[in-house]
C-alpha cells in the first residue's frame, strides 16, 4: 500500500460503482485527500466505461478473432502471390524501353553496312544451321514455370 493511500480507498471505489454511498463515507472523501482522488478518478472511468458501445467486460470471442485474422492473411497472400509477375513485368517493360532505345543506333549501323552477296549467303547459312531451339526452349520454361507458378496460387 502507498503512503499516499488510505484504508477506505477500496470502500470508495465500490460506492461510486453500486452509486450507494454508506453513512459517513462521503465526509471522509472530503477530509481525505487519497479518497478524494479515488473518487474522482473511479468516477471518471466509470463515465467512460459507461460511453462505451459494448458493456464493460465483455470480450469478443476468440474463435472470431483468430478467424478475422485467417481471412486477413489469405486477403494478404495474392498479392504475395503475384509479386514475381509484377517484377518479370518490370524486368521485360525495362528490356524492352532498352532495345527501343537501341533502334536508332542499330539502323543507322544497318544503313551503313553494305553486305555484298557472299556475306549474305554464309549469313543464311548460320541462320538455317542454328535450330530455333536455341531461344524458344528457355522461353517456354519461364512460361511454364510462371504458369505453374500462379496456376498453384489461385
Amino acid at each position: 500500500m502507498n503512503l499516499d493511500s488510505c484504508s477506505k480507498s477500496e470502500a470508495v471505489v465500490q460506492a461510486i460503482r453500486s452509486n450507494q454511498w454508506p453513512e459517513g463515507l462521503q465526509a471522509h472523501v472530503e477530509a481525505c485527500e487519497p479518497c478524494r482522488e479515488t473518487s474522482r478518478v473511479a468516477s471518471w472511468m466509470t463515465e467512460m466505461a459507461a460511453s462505451l458501445e459494448s458493456p464493460p467486460g465483455e470480450m469478443p470471442d476468440p474463435e472470431l478473432i483468430w478467424l478475422k485474422a485467417k481471412i486477413n492473411r489469405r486477403s494478404q497472400l495474392p498479392a504475395r502471390a503475384l509479386l514475381p509477375l509484377r517484377a518479370g513485368g518490370l524486368f521485360g517493360a525495362a528490356g524492352v524501353s532498352v532495345l527501343l532505345a537501341a533502334i536508332p543506333d542499330v539502323w543507322n549501323r544497318i544503313q551503313a553496312w553494305r553486305p555484298d552477296a557472299s556475306v549474305l549467303a554464309q549469313l543464311q547459312e548460320l541462320l538455317a544451321a542454328a535450330p530455333a531451339a536455341s531461344w524458344w526452349i528457355p522461353l517456354a520454361a519461364v512460361l511454364l514455370f510462371l504458369l505453374v507458378f500462379t496456376a498453384s496460387e489461385a
